[in-house]
């Protein structure tokens, strides 16, 4: 019978950090999605996969208020954060 090593620092697998995921209530994204006709406030046109987007982040003190946030489609959502001088020429980023 051999014995096992003990693990050492450097024979551990690498921690990961994980990501912490944030859920904005249902019953507030069922009335903001009401609120917006299930309509993506950024291109206009109803329905598809909405998401609900914080128009001043979470991370600048933003909150899950109605008024804070706005229906969008899960590509325009994309769009709105990859360019932001625009979204916040709309009024979509704070």
């Amino acid at each position: 019978m051999t014995a096992v090593p003990k693990p050492t620092p450097s024979m551990k697998e690498p921690r990961t950090l994980k990501q912490r995921v944030h859920r904005i209530p249902r019953h507030i994204r069922a009335m903001v999605y009401a609120r917006d006709n299930m309509t993506c406030r950024w291109c206009k046109r109803p329905g598809g996969a909405l998401d609900p987007h914080h128009i001043l982040r979470r991370s600048q003190g933003g909150t899950d208020d109605q008024a804070n946030l706005v229906s969008l489609h899960r590509l325009c959502h994309s769009y709105v954060h990859e360019h932001p001088a625009e979204a916040k020429a709309r009024g979509f980023l704070a």
